[in-house]
């Protein structure tokens, strides 16, 4: 069995023009079964010697607070930041994670939603990555053997709960190229305040935006660097199909 953690990234809901988040970023943590309590061990021991043994009530490692030294990182050394960051990202590597994302330049993204439903009709880019992302995930575990299978756990997003629920659940009947077959369960939506490994996939999915960003043209800047750098050899890249999705897409909203 596998935890597949998902988090998302420059999330401005159906606004698709806000200037300081030109990238949705929608990313999954693949973390074994058998490996869970040691990365979670590993996380809990990161953090406790970063407070000295005494972890505030209510922390939650976010990559936006750790980067620009807000909420519990207020005042704390931009190079201490960086470490902790780096400590973090690391056991992910040290455990040979697997991290699967997909991004969607929203300026593209809009302008293929008026050419093919017309001006005025927005879809959350959310819908748009997860059957790229789904199946990605669902190719993967479909590798690694017949018989393993994943469970989806997400962080909570009120806005497109209903919406993933339902794509999981037509996936799942699909018999075509996108189907789902290897994810069991519904996915569950959990706080991510309540759950370490989704907090270190909230760490991954901030970086895998911040490489996105730079490769549609926005200045790299160093202290994203080393984040990008270690999550490098974590990035599974699948075969799927984004004509595919976005065919499947349309012909979900002709349908409803």
């Amino acid at each position: 069995m596998h935890l597949i953690y998902l988090d998302e990234s420059g999330n401005s809901g159906c606004n698709l023009t806000d200037p300081q988040q030109p990238v949705f970023v929608l990313g999954a943590l693949i973390i074994p079964e058998n490996q869970w309590i040691s990365v979670e061990n590993s996380i809990l021991s990161v953090i406790s010697d970063y407070f000295q043994g005494e972890i505030p009530e209510k922390f939650e490692i976010h990559a936006t607070d750790m980067r620009n030294g807000t909420r519990h990182f207020k005042g704390t050394p931009l190079a201490t930041r960086i470490e902790l960051r780096n400590k973090l990202l690391q056991i992910a590597v040290d455990h040979d994670l697997r991290f699967i994302y997909r991004a969607i330049a929203k300026k593209h993204y809009s302008s293929w939603l008026e050419r093919e439903y017309g001006a005025g009709i927005i879809i959350n880019p959310h819908i748009a990555a997860y059957p790229l992302v789904a199946q990605t995930i669902n190719n993967y575990l479909k590798n690694e053997g017949s018989t393993a299978l994943g469970i989806l756990i997400n962080d909570e997003n009120r806005e497109v709960v209903g919406d993933i629920e339902r794509t999981t659940r037509i996936l799942r009947a699909n018999r075509g190229s996108l189907q789902l077959d290897h994810i069991i369960e519904k996915g569950f939506f959990i706080d991510s305040s309540k759950s370490h490994a989704l907090q270190l996939a909230d760490l991954c999915i901030f970086y895998a935006r911040k490489l996105e960003e730079i490769k549609i043209g926005l200045p790299a800047k160093h202290i994203d660097s080393r984040g990008i750098e270690l999550i490098a050899p974590l990035i599974h890249r699948g075969s799927e199909s984004m004509p595919d999705v976005l065919a499947w897409l349309t012909e979900q909203n002709t349908l409803s």
